[in-house]
């Protein structure tokens, strides 16, 4: 519609579009009451962080304190890194005045893979050894169901929730020294890790039961792996076999933000 200039024609344009503003508004309230089921979609980017907490071994091959000193530091090394993130949602929620009370699950999936490398480091007790290690931590999706609660006013929407999660995760490392044949020690372990999952979010009212929504996901898994290895090591000098063993604890944690589409049913 176009206006005509002036002030009449100026404030008749202000008056149509308030009325529609307010047409669109109330339409939309009464089309979308943040009560029933849901699904949607969301899609988002996450930060992701395992602090390990492994440790060499007091053994034959590790006699000396001073090599599991110099081994933590590479062991316990921090390893991060981001991935996108795609999320399908559904949920129920019931309303009670503009008190919002419900329940959620989704499935996020992402590709996340990150690796952190020590070394090469000389032994102090062996200079003429050099170490080096390699942890790798990969995980591509979360399940997580999450009671909720929440606030409506206007056409606006605001909730927290918080609840189990369930992952998979694969923990590889590998040593690498220059005693006897120097071929690597490797340690591969692909586990199942029960979590908890939390988040806050806003959504918006388009009307006709659709919604915009973007919120912030937390996720910790306090133990995705927590084996023993044991390995054995000829060395030629000394003619003998030496075991050695690693102690792997490590954590995950990830932050997400992700923006998605709902559809109340």
């Amino acid at each position: 519609m176009l206006c005509k200039a002036g002030f009449s024609g100026t404030f008749a344009c202000a008056a149509v579009m308030a009325f529609s503003i307010t047409t669109f508004n109330a339409k939309a309230s009464e089309n979308l009451d943040w009560q029933g089921f849901y699904g949607g979609f969301a899609l988002g980017g996450m930060y992701g962080v395992s602090n390990p907490d492994s440790e060499a071994q007091s053994s034959g091959y590790f006699s000396e304190q001073s090599d599991l000193d110099q081994l933590r530091p590479g062991l316990q090394e921090k390893i991060d890194g981001y991935s996108a993130s795609g999320s399908g949602l559904f949920g129920y929620d019931y309303r009670q005045g503009n008190m919002i009370y419900g329940i959620e699950a989704d499935l996020t999936v992402m590709d996340y893979s990150e690796t952190s490398n020590a070394g090469p480091v000389t032994f102090t007790s062996s200079p003429t050894i050099d170490f080096s290690t390699q942890t790798t931590v990969k995980t591509n999706f979360a399940f997580s169901i999450r009671p909720k609660i929440g606030y409506a006013f206007d056409n606006w929407m605001i909730h927290a929730a918080a609840g189990p999660s369930l992952s998979q995760f694969k923990y590889k490392f590998r040593y690498v020294d220059d005693n006897g044949s120097g071929q690597p020690v490797d340690f591969d372990e692909t586990s199942w890790a029960l979590g908890l999952s939390s988040n806050v979010g806003a959504a918006y009212n388009l009307g006709d039961g659709w919604s915009l929504r973007g919120d912030y996901v937390f996720n910790y898994y306090p133990e995705i792996v927590d084996k023993s290895q044991s390995f054995d090591r000829f060395v030629p000098l000394a003619a003998a076999s030496f075991t050695g063993s690693f102690k792997h604890e490590a954590d995950f944690q990830s932050h997400t933000i992700r923006f998605g589409l709902i559809k109340r049913f």
